[in-house]
């Protein structure tokens, strides 16, 4: 019997793996040091990167029924005009939903799914093999171990497993810190510069926003050097400090009734060396770290899941072509510093507020030229990504195929199974179309689906996580299909 996947952490990033995993019917175990899942998770929305994600898998319209739309999007607090934007992405998909909703969702669909997800489970030790991976756990009845065919570390960004594995996380100087939190309120009495997300003139950031009835999600972030600023560190802290910090940063006092927790949380920039080192890889949070602004740092960390998922699944159930697992690092070890960066730049704008000012007010002029709202609508929501892959499939190509790596919003409701698509155009095979008959050998691994379903009219092989493989005039089909999906059967 083939080892299970290890997934350490089950929150977003590890939960979204092990739904992947269990999609594809391989085995995998969620390991999470917490007795029970944390309520008290300091995300409040989820971007329309996210969104595309979960609208692939069947989860999107679930959380819609408990989220309000989250119009707009912004650069350091900078707002843009995503309506401007124009292409099948909806740039202004996201959804107002606390973090810790979004993560009951994907649990409930993981043990749908037959996803076996332990609680109270605290690694200690890892030791490796050439064909396997040993953790030892401490949990509540003692101590004890644990094999599995690769571990997974989504563990965040101290990241225990990384740490074990030897794999160092650089980064620049970046660290912020900040109190979130939820207090009961009435929200008829709360002013307006308690809602929504605002940079402040001392040059800190607030954010309010609704997660649940009666309840109101803050944030507040002042920076190191200001002279009221916090100290670097994490904990609970009581209603008074939180009202201190939202008075410096808006003026004036929260009509808050109680304070349901608050604590203090700090992020730090940084991004790992390797995402993979033998048979473990690294995941979300705990491969690159960044402050959460704007939902740019979930929505990488459900793109490593999304990635990684499909092709540890499909090194498990035999048929991964050479190298495939490999090109999880060099697909998203850019994207993660990438990310990482983007969220620097962001709070160079913004602090020193002084010094700050004049780029800022720069930024905001530039930003309402057409071309550039665009390129930053699409960063910060995070629907740009398009993986390098030249006309072979190699990942990291030098000069990529335009047809290739991007994704295909409309593909979404056809990729609910997990599997590979290929798009058929409506053309003839032999005058520019693709034939079914091609993908008979890799029925297994691919569903097959008119182009016109997709609102396409060419054709294209789409992996399990909706990026382009192969495309009309990249090269042969078949050759795409054993780069991506090994031999035939």
């Amino acid at each position: 019997m083939t080892d299970p996947v290890i997934v350490v952490g089950a929150g977003p990033t590890g939960l979204m793996l092990a739904c992947e995993l269990g999609l594809a019917g391989a085995p995998v175990v969620v390991l999470d040091r917490r007795d029970t899942p944390d309520p008290r998770s300091p995300g409040q929305a989820v971007n329309a990167a996210v969104m595309e994600l979960l609208e692939q898998r069947g989860l999107a319209d679930e959380l819609r029924e408990s989220g309000l739309p989250l119009p707009g999007a912004h650069f350091s607090l900078l707002w843009l005009r995503p309506e401007l934007v124009a292409g099948p992405h909806r740039v202004g998909g996201g959804l107002l939903v606390p973090q810790a909703r979004l993560a009951d969702v994907l649990e409930r669909r993981a043990r749908a799914l037959g996803v076996d997800i332990r609680r109270g489970q605290e690694v200690t030790q890892l030791r490796q093999s050439a064909g396997s991976v040993t953790l030892r756990l401490r949990t509540n009845d003692g101590e004890s171990t644990l094999r599995g065919s690769y571990v997974v570390a989504a563990d965040g960004a101290g990241s225990t497993v990384r740490t074990l594995a030897g794999i160092g996380f650089p980064g620049g100087d970046w660290t912020v810190s900040g109190i979130v939190g939820d207090v009961v309120a009435d929200l008829s009495e709360v002013a307006v510069n308690h809602l929504g997300a605002h940079y402040t003139a001392s040059g800190g950031v607030y954010s309010g926003a609704p997660a649940g009835p009666g309840t109101l999600r803050v944030i507040t972030t002042l920076f190191g050097d200001l002279p009221s600023g916090p100290a670097a560190g994490t904990g609970e802290v009581a209603q008074e400090e939180l009202q201190r910090e939202i008075e410096e940063l808006t003026g004036r006092r929260l009509p808050a009734r109680e304070v349901v927790w608050a604590e203090r949380f700090t992020s730090v920039s940084g991004n790992a060396e390797c995402y993979r080192a033998g048979r473990v890889f690294l995941a979300g949070d705990a491969a690159h770290s960044f402050y959460p602004l704007g939902g740019l740092r979930l929505s990488t960390c459900l793109q490593d899941a999304v990635n990684l998922g499909w092709k540890l699944a499909a090194d498990l159930a035999g048929w991964a072509p050479p190298g495939l697992l490999d090109t999880y690092h060099a697909e998203r070890h850019p994207e993660g510093e990438r990310a990482r960066l983007a969220l620097d730049a962001q709070l160079a704008l913004m602090h020193p507020a002084a010094r700050a000012a004049g780029a800022r007010s720069l930024v905001a002029d530039l930003s309402r030229f057409e071309d550039v709202n665009r390129y930053l609508v699409e960063l910060v929501t995070g629907v740009d990504l398009r993986y390098r892959l030249g006309a072979d499939g190699a990942a990291g190509s030098v000069d990529p195929d335009p047809a290739l790596g991007g994704r295909v919003p409309g593909a979404a409701p056809l990729l609910h199974d997990g599997r590979g698509l290929l798009l058929l155009s409506d053309a003839p095979a032999g005058t520019g179309g693709a034939s079914s008959r091609t993908a008979e050998g890799w029925s297994d691994r691919i569903a097959t689906a008119s182009a016109s379903a997709a609102g396409e009219t060419g054709s294209a092989l789409l992996r399990p996580d909706g990026h382009v493989v192969w495309a009309e005039g990249s090269g042969e089909l078949e050759a795409a299909l054993k780069n991506w999906f090994g031999a035939p059967r």
